[in-house]
């Protein structure tokens, strides 16, 4: 059984995991609870922003796209 000290030292070991720039990974598979509130705000403004400039149309492309026959 671990001893509250232990489990003190790795909850606060947890916390002050620093979380590379840009990356993303921590987004989707850890808790937001747990995840510093600068990397949340950061993170939050980057997919505000990808969706403000997905309504862009995209260029047309010059190859020719597969043919799919539907039986």
């Amino acid at each position: 059984m671990m001893s509250l000290k232990k489990k003190q030292k790795e909850l606060e070991k947890k916390m002050k995991k620093r979380i590379k720039h840009n990356d993303l990974l921590p987004w989707f598979l850890e808790d937001h609870a747990t995840l510093p509130a600068a990397y949340l705000k950061s993170t939050q403004k980057f997919f505000d922003e990808l969706g403000a400039t997905s309504n862009k149309p995209q260029a047309t492309s010059g190859k020719r796209q597969a043919f799919a026959t539907i039986e």
